[in-house]
């Protein structure tokens, strides 16, 4: 039985120890960097989502006030920069 060296073994099975390290830290690198992006992401939706509830919050309590002051309820104390008399004046009117 005599061995060619020339010819390229073809039977080979599996990978090389070089070959794994590299899949491994290209893989690292893409989760790494994929991470960074989504909890980039995450922090804007947490954020958007706190400027809509409070905004939210604020329509409501204004809607509240403008449904008592049109039932003829004693308007609620709010902090909007509606004066009493710009009230009484609007009262006036209905």
């Amino acid at each position: 039985m005599q061995m060619n060296l020339a010819e390229p073994k073809t039977s080979r099975h599996g990978f090389t120890l070089l070959e794994m390290l590299i899949a491994m830290t290209v893989a690292a690198i893409l989760t790494t960097v994929s991470l960074n992006v989504y909890s980039m992401f995450h922090h804007g939706v947490v954020a958007t989502s706190d400027n809509y509830v409070h905004f939210a919050t604020g329509k409501a309590q204004e809607l509240r006030c403008r449904t008592r002051f049109v039932r003829g309820l004693p308007p609620c104390d709010t902090t909007s920069g509606e004066s009493r008399a710009s009230r009484g004046a609007i009262r006036a009117r209905f």
